[in-house]
């Protein structure tokens, strides 16, 4: 066995520090600028907590850097010490329609000069569940109205009801104080006379958001006796855009 002195260990541990240092700072900057392209490619979002897009912090650099001079020296292999961070996915692009504004504002009563007439009304909620139609999901008539057309609750633009035909015949539109505009859409065998049905999504809304009413409902436009998905789109798009339903829009309905 070779016996080392102590000069001799001095010297070859400084140059295989001097070798190891050199494999270190190169391997490195080249692994940093791999791992650099590829964070670059990701959204705004940091890798790290506080750090700038594409950036290592100091700690996970120092680490990342030991590990791999080490495995080109042949001293270990770095698989066994060290998992690379998984790059967050991307978010998805959106394909559907936009998202409506985050802050809606509260649809407007009709002018005055819109107003056919003012009746009083007892209003009730429902829903189209088993509670109020009989109907469970899965049947195929499940959430589709006597006209045809699905229900619908948007307290910022239009929402379906029923009501009795012979007060109120299909299609014919109400503002509601405190529910918003109305379509007749539906009718019910409890509807008679001065009664209405207001559609809401569930049982819950209809108990916290309504109950049962009377109130002096303004009709604005008396029903043809149907009511159309057409219908309904154009009267929403219309709320929506001025937050009532211009004289314009009803009379190209009318």
């Amino acid at each position: 066995m070779i016996k080392w002195k102590t000069w001799q260990r001095v010297l070859c541990g400084s140059v295989l520090s001097a070798m190891l240092f050199s494999t270190w700072t190169s391997s490195a900057k080249a692994y940093n600028t791999i791992l650099s392209e590829s964070y670059s490619r990701i959204d705004s979002s940091p890798i790290y907590e506080g750090s700038r897009k594409g950036e290592v912090r100091g700690s996970e650099y120092v680490d990342l850097s030991v590990f791999y001079a080490m495995r080109a020296a042949g001293l270990s292999d770095l698989s066994r010490y060290i998992t690379l961070p998984e790059l967050p996915e991307t978010a998805p692009k959106k394909t559907g329609p936009a998202k409506r504004r985050a802050s809606s504002m509260p649809v407007l009563a009709p002018p005055e000069d819109q107003v056919l007439h003012t009746v009083k009304v007892t209003a009730t909620g429902y829903t189209a569940g088993y509670e109020s139609t009989g109907k469970k999901p899965g049947h195929p008539q499940y959430g589709i109205t006597y006209s045809g057309v699905k229900v619908k609750r948007d307290k910022n633009t239009l929402s379906t009801i029923a009501a009795d035909p012979d007060v109120f015949p299909l299609g014919s539109i109400l503002y509601i104080p405190g529910y918003g505009y109305g379509i007749v859409a539906d009718i019910g065998s409890a509807i008679k006379g001065r009664k209405i049905d207001l559609y809401f999504a569930t049982t819950k809304q209809v108990f916290q958001e309504w109950g049962k009413k009377d109130v002096e409902v303004q009709v604005i436009k008396q029903g043809s006796g149907k009511c159309t998905e057409q219908m309904l789109r154009t009267f929403g798009n219309a709320i929506e855009t001025y937050r009532f339903l211009p004289s314009s829009v009803l009379e190209e309905a009318i």
